[in-house]
């Protein structure tokens, strides 16, 4: 049976000669782009933080987050990416385990999730650096910390993502939108009449305090915050297993 270093090397490979992740890498690196650029093109402006200043720092580093949703769905193509095309069987006759084929996955989305993540930080440094929002003096230890933050997001969004593709894995349409629509629509509907303490534990509370976006009311700390999102990632890799286990593949 193969090692696991092989079935991941064989994952990314199979994954790097299909269109929709290099589409996905592509669109969440333009997204990072110009949501960086919004707070340079608007600094000074209606209330909006000056250039030089830490607010515009962070302004421009927060663009990262708002593009983690990439990550996800990029975990969601890892899972459902065999099964949208037939592949899955000749991924089993090289390991006929569902736990290993599920654990190679879940590798797999985790590497490319923080690839994913060191692009977009890429992107913002190298614009904070040349439009003079990360002057001297202003990448500190407080502005690392909410890098290190944003930029976990992705890897943990991308395993998100795996457990979402595994619970729906043979509707590949319906695992992409599903993300989009909870977080855009869903969960801000069905937490509206919510008191405002319980929004901490919807996953924008979770992101947000993995991210240490201090300025909202109620955060978590960060380590609890990630703890949240990773306890839900898991429950969901759960339920996706056991489905996984139990089904037909043909």
């Amino acid at each position: 049976m193969p090692a696991l270093r092989t079935l991941v090397r064989s994952e990314l490979l199979k994954l790097g000669t299909t269109r929709m992740p290099w589409l996905l890498v592509l669109a969440t690196s333009l997204a990072t782009l110009v949501l960086a650029v919004q707070p340079i093109a608007r600094a000074g402006r209606g209330g909006t933080p000056s250039l030089g200043t830490a607010g515009a720092a962070l302004g421009v580093l927060d663009a990262m987050g708002q593009a983690a949703l990439g990550a996800l769905l990029l975990g969601v193509l890892v899972v459902t990416t065999d099964f949208r095309h037939g592949t899955v069987a000749t991924f089993l006759l090289q390991a006929p385990d569902r736990v290993r084929l599920l654990v190679a996955k879940v590798l797999t989305a985790l590497l490319l999730g923080l690839g994913l993540g060191l692009v977009s930080l890429l992107v913002v440094s190298a614009l904070g650096i040349l439009s003079g929002a990360w002057a001297g003096g202003l990448v500190n230890a407080s502005t690392a910390l909410a890098g290190f933050g944003l930029l976990l997001t992705y890897p943990l969004y991308a395993l998100l993502g795996t457990a979402v593709g595994a619970l729906l894995r043979r509707n590949q349409p319906l695992a992409v939108l599903l993300p989009l629509v909870w977080v855009w629509g869903i969960e801000p509907l069905a937490l509206s009449g919510l008191p405002p303490a319980s929004l901490r534990w919807s996953l924008h509370g979770v992101t947000a305090a993995v991210q240490n976006a201090g300025t909202l009311p109620f955060l978590l700390p960060v380590w609890a915050g990630g703890a949240a999102l990773l306890g839900y990632t898991v429950l969901l890799l759960g339920a996706g297993a056991l489905q996984l286990h139990r089904s037909d593949i043909t």
